[in-house]
């Protein structure tokens, strides 16, 4: 393999848990024949300055990988544009790449995952990324291939191609117009992720993993996700802009397996989607009723408090 894909990491202030990211990633196996962009956004408030300093200073010390490069804002980008920004600018030079958010490490064999499953799935017209992180699921036992496909897509650890990145066509009044047809948005959707498409016509922001999960179930396209992760996530810690402060859940993901590095990678040329994975799946991002209750009793306190309301409100 001789083409290897570029990789991003966006931060502006969790040093932390940047210089763990970039550390696992710099003792990736390629990580010499990589070369590292770091899209560094700058502070807009007052509590951002010291975790950026730090990095500022820490990105002069990076090495292991075959060049380093540090995108660094004079203003404010924001998280979205100081993404989209640096990757335009990548593919201009580049036809692939490999994108990650800050709070991530990885496997040894994370970007030799990746940049294999780019190589071998580049002509592959219904495949738009590679994940290297796969979701903390059972898979059934008598599936037995390394990676799969399914409709849905990670941000945590990802690679793709300019010509199918380019591809995606992002618009909310089509995504309306779409949602509005709740026949063919209810076959074609789960109702978790119609949910987050509400979310996003209702504000008009986009966010990345459901608008693409949206445009990949409607074009009959894929992402093709391991069956042992690559990347382990270490937010939910309340730093961040999206993940939250969740206790439960960071320790489910801090505590996830991935691989060691000594794991085969085979990946299947004519791989297609498996029915039985993608009921697990289903299962796991929409759970039973009784499950949301055994794991989160507030649900059903919720939902006992919402009929009384809706009582009171009818009488």
């Amino acid at each position: 393999m001789n083409n290897f894909a570029p990789i991003l990491i966006p931060t502006i202030n969790r040093c932390s848990h940047f210089k763990r990211c970039i550390e696992t990633l710099s003792q990736c196996t390629h990580a010499h024949n990589t070369d590292l962009f770091i899209a560094l956004d700058y502070p807009f408030k007052e509590g951002h300055w010291e975790g950026y300093n730090k990095i500022t200073s820490f990105v002069d010390d990076i090495n292991g990988f075959k060049t380093v490069t540090v995108i660094k804002r004079e203003v404010n980008f924001g998280v979205r544009e100081n993404l989209i920004n640096a990757r335009k600018s990548i593919f201009k030079k580049y036809d692939r790449i490999i994108i990650s958010e800050d709070d991530n490490v990885f496997s040894p064999d994370f970007l030799d995952f990746i940049n294999k499953g780019l190589e071998l799935y580049k002509d592959r017209k219904d495949i738009l990324s590679i994940s290297g992180y796969q979701y903390p699921v059972t898979l059934p036992k008598n599936y037995k291939q390394d990676v799969y496909l399914f409709g849905g897509f990670s941000a945590w650890g990802y690679g793709t191609w300019k010509d199918k990145w380019d591809s995606i066509d992002w618009n909310i009044d089509e995504l309306r117009i779409f949602l509005n047809n709740k026949t063919l948005a209810n076959k074609l959707l789960s109702k978790n992720l119609i949910k987050g498409l509400n979310r996003i016509v209702e504000t008009g922001n986009i966010t990345g993993d459901t608008y693409i999960a949206y445009y990949q179930n409607v074009n009959n396209m894929y992402s093709v996700f391991p069956a042992i992760s690559r990347v382990r996530n270490n937010g939910h810690d309340g730093m961040g802009i999206h993940g939250g402060d969740d206790p439960k859940a960071r320790k489910i993901y801090l505590n996830q397996k991935i691989s060691d590095g000594t794991l085969k990678i085979d990946f299947p040329v004519d791989i297609m989607p498996d029915e039985t994975v993608i009921h697990s799946l289903r299962r796991h991002f929409n759970p039973p009723l009784i499950r949301k209750i055994i794991n989160n009793p507030d649900v059903l306190l919720k939902r006992i408090k919402g009929l009384i309301q809706k009582f009171f409100t009818l009488r």
